[in-house]
């Protein structure tokens, strides 16, 4: 064989060779990039999954939080009727009466304003749903013992307010309830506070200016 051949098939030869690494290497980059790629979409995919229960566990915690906040007392709530709405409501079921005294509490999981009144020939009662307005339940006795005395109901501070205050002298608990009443001759609220400090309380409020009289 003349060192022409020789040299033309040893180059021939260098070339297949040289040609299998570079497409092995080639295999091997792309091995290494679709490796790289899994792992990052794996991790993608991971990121995804956490993030999405996290943001599953907050709305669970602000679900729990949301329930939770609807136990507390009234006084962390805020009602559709207000003092002044059930006011007017009564006065239109009932005109030309005088109210005698105003509940607030709940009645089967419902928040009710309970109202006694009286005029010269009847007593009345009626609750109003807190929520909706509506009377759910009405009475009238004809039987009036002529020693009803009315609320006067001019520029009262409202239950929230005297409700903080009820609060502020316990220092700790929730308000269960309050009832507008007559005591001595003032207009006040009876706010009935749950878990205080010492023990559960009623705290006495001058309905028309807010201050603390008294604690039962």
């Amino acid at each position: 064989m003349t060192n022409k051949r020789k040299l033309a098939l040893l180059t021939l030869v260098s070339t297949g060779i040289l040609g299998a690494c570079g497409t092995n290497s080639s295999n091997d980059a792309d091995l290494e990039e679709q490796s790289s790629s899994a792992q990052e979409s794996s991790m993608d995919s991971h990121s995804e999954d956490m993030s999405s229960e996290s943001s599953e566990s907050g709305t669970t915690d602000e679900s729990s939080s949301s329930s939770s906040g609807s136990t507390q007392g009234i006084n962390e709530q805020e009602f559709d009727i207000s003092l002044d709405d059930a006011i007017q409501i009564y006065n239109e079921t009932h005109p030309n009466s005088s109210i005698e005294s105003i509940e607030f509490d709940d009645d089967d999981a419902k928040y009710e304003y309970d109202f006694d009144g009286f005029d010269d020939a009847n007593e009345y009662e009626l609750s109003i749903d807190a929520s909706t307005g509506e009377a759910v339940d009405r009475e009238t006795d004809s039987d009036n013992d002529d020693n009803n005395e009315a609320l006067n109901l001019d520029n009262i501070v409202s239950p929230q307010e005297a409700m903080t205050t009820a609060l502020e002298e316990v220092g700790s608990g929730y308000v269960d309830s309050w009832h507008l009443d007559t005591e001595n001759g003032l207009t006040v609220y009876e706010i009935s506070i749950e878990n205080s400090q010492d023990d559960d309380d009623d705290i006495i409020i001058n309905a028309q200016t807010g201050e603390f009289i008294n604690k039962d």
